[in-house]
């Protein structure tokens, strides 16, 4: 990584601000996050004022991400990992129990995500042992999506990546520059077909770095519905 920068420009009266983070990459990706912020992914070489004038001329569109994200914001609270939360697996919604134990485990039961853990622990280390369960879960889970997801790939001569799960702030995925397919932990939570949605989405940036239209292509063929899972993963997930 080359480092991190931060610009901005105007549109419709306001100023639009975005971080460029360089790298070795060959070419510009723009990302807006669920928080609203503008993620911009830029080779090392590339200049301030290029980076900018081509930020600007997906202004609309950004405006638009940002717009979708604020409607869904409200739906997803602070969580405290206490007993009576909602917290989703594979899509399907559990309702949280922490039983006192003096042992640390998780369990589902029914309806229920029991964890078992000594009293005397708080929000950090609840959060810590949910998070380490579910990614057990995806250790699971994501190979076994990958494996499904990647026949019409290979078929376009797509070798099998490297398969990195972490928590991510930014995006649910990303298709590095040495082939590494990356996946947000959180996903997860997300029913299998959104799952596969991200790794299709992601599989598709080995041919296509970008989001222009033999990225969409390639992508509607291999998903027609790409798009109306794209907003069903917003919804189940923000």
């Amino acid at each position: 990584m080359a480092g991190s920068t931060d610009l901005a420009f105007d549109w419709g009266g306001a100023s639009i601000a975005f971080s460029v983070e360089r790298s070795e990459r060959r070419t510009l990706r723009i990302a807006v996050t669920p928080d609203g912020e503008v993620v911009v992914s830029a080779p090392t070489h590339a200049q301030d004022a290029d980076i900018v004038s081509r930020v600007r001329r997906r202004g609309a569109w950004i405006v638009r991400q940002q717009a979708r994200f604020d409607r869904w914001r409200p739906r997803t609270p602070l969580r405290q990992y206490e007993s009576g939360e909602t917290h989703l697996l594979l899509g399907r919604p559990y309702r949280l129990l922490c039983q006192p134990d003096p042992t640390v485990d998780v369990r589902i039961d029914g309806d229920r995500i029991i964890l078992r853990l000594p009293q005397d622990k708080g929000l950090v280390f609840r959060r810590t042992v949910l998070r380490h369960w579910y990614g057990l879960h995806a250790h699971r889970v994501f190979p076994e999506r990958l494996a499904a997801m990647l026949p019409p790939f290979e078929r376009l001569g797509i070798e099998r990546p490297r398969l990195v799960i972490r928590q991510m702030t930014h995006r649910w995925g990303s298709f590095t520059a040495k082939g590494a397919l990356v996946l947000n932990l959180e996903l997860i939570r997300a029913s299998p077909s959104l799952i596969d949605y991200v790794i299709a989405h992601e599989l598709t940036h080995a041919l296509h770095p970008d989001h222009g239209a033999g990225w969409q292509d390639l992508l509607s063929r291999v998903m027609p519905d790409w798009r109306s899972r794209k907003d069903e993963l917003e919804r189940e997930l923000l």
